[in-house]
């Protein structure tokens, strides 16, 4: 078989088992198919908690239901969906919400918890978003062995006009990535600047400063702010320029050890167990 025909069948049938996949543990996907870092871990870091249990998403027990972790995708959700570290999308409206009933285990944080709870939906005070559970699973020392070799690296936002960004080519890194290049992009910046809140999550999952640029995307400050709070802070740095990200002084990171700890506790297993 010609080498470039078998990847590419290959590419057939790992995006048809990810289809079949997005029924159980929902991941938004773009219309182009490629994916997008925020969404795709979704997927990804389910499949990498079951295999702790050597468990396979497909596997699922019940399949009339699923579960919905990380992304702004609290509106997909249906009754009797598992809800593990979803936010709320601050620009659906309220009647796309068609749902009455969910088993939330965790969430992004203390606004999408309110929201729930004024809808009469019970919701622990566990947040995080299960995207800082990445180093478990793609250590920085596999990925990044040499260490940082650059100040900077700035993410765009999935729906930036990159004319934005003009002059700073050689410092983006496209959010359109499977996991592994993207978090090995990540890692060769000592400060992230980054519009796509993901960039932000996983820069701080990794230890390095983070700066969120509000690039005028069109995105809300909702899932900014239900992030930040989720992990302590009521303010942070948000800039309107790059000029301006790089003049700031370093932040200090916080410390994700215990909201990985309570995530990893809250992990609906059971629903892969017979």
């Amino acid at each position: 078989m010609n080498f470039f025909r078998k990847k590419k069948d290959e590419r057939f049938h790992q995006n048809e088992l990810e289809s079949k996949a997005q029924s159980l543990a929902y991941y938004w996907q773009p219309k182009t198919k490629e994916p997008n870092i925020g969404d795709y871990l979704a997927l990804d870091v389910v499949q990498q908690m079951l295999h702790l249990r050597n468990r396979f998403v497909l596997d699922k027990v019940d399949q009339t239901n699923k579960l919905l972790s990380i992304g702004s995708v609290l509106h997909f959700a249906k009754d009797n969906d598992v809800v593990w570290g979803t936010g709320r999308n601050g620009k659906v409206r309220e009647d796309v919400h068609n749902y009455k009933t969910l088993d939330v285990r965790a969430v992004r944080g203390p606004l999408t918890r309110d929201y729930l709870l004024a809808k009469g939906i019970q919701c622990p005070e566990v947040y995080g978003d299960p995207a800082i559970l990445s180093p478990l699973f793609y250590p920085e020392q596999i990925m990044c062995p040499e260490g940082p070799s650059q100040e900077f690296v700035i993410v765009p936002q999935l729906n930036d006009d990159m004319n934005f960004y003009n002059g700073y080519e050689g410092l983006l890194l496209s959010p359109r990535m499977y996991p592994g290049d993207f978090i090995s992009g990540i890692l060769k910046g000592k400060t992230i600047i980054s519009s796509s809140l993901h960039g932000v999550i996983l820069a701080e999952a990794y230890g390095r400063n983070a700066i969120f640029l509000d690039s005028g995307s069109g995105e809300t400050q909702f899932k900014y702010d239900d992030y930040y709070q989720g992990t302590g802070r009521e303010t942070y740095h948000s800039v309107k320029t790059i000029e301006e990200a790089k003049a700031l002084v370093s932040q200090p990171i916080p410390d994700l050890k215990d909201r990985q700890n309570a995530l990893v506790n809250a992990f609906p297993f059971e629903l892969w167990q017979q």
